[in-house]
């Protein structure tokens, strides 16, 4: 069965990771809140390349 997330999906994550990063006041939080995005960032980066070679 095919997961229905796709690479928008690990997008909108990293944003909503970024976006509460910058709204906390705690460096510790901030700091993992951004591995996080940089995580989805690099998901969405490899589901995309993923799509793009099953089209060819």
């Amino acid at each position: 069965m095919q997961d229905p997330r796709d690479d928008i999906y690990y997008l909108q994550l990293a944003r909503v990771a970024r976006l509460k990063a910058d709204a906390t006041d705690d460096p510790d939080v901030a700091r993992r809140l951004r591995e996080a995005a940089i995580k989805h960032e690099r998901m969405a980066r490899r589901l995309k390349a993923q799509q793009n070679g099953e089209r060819r």
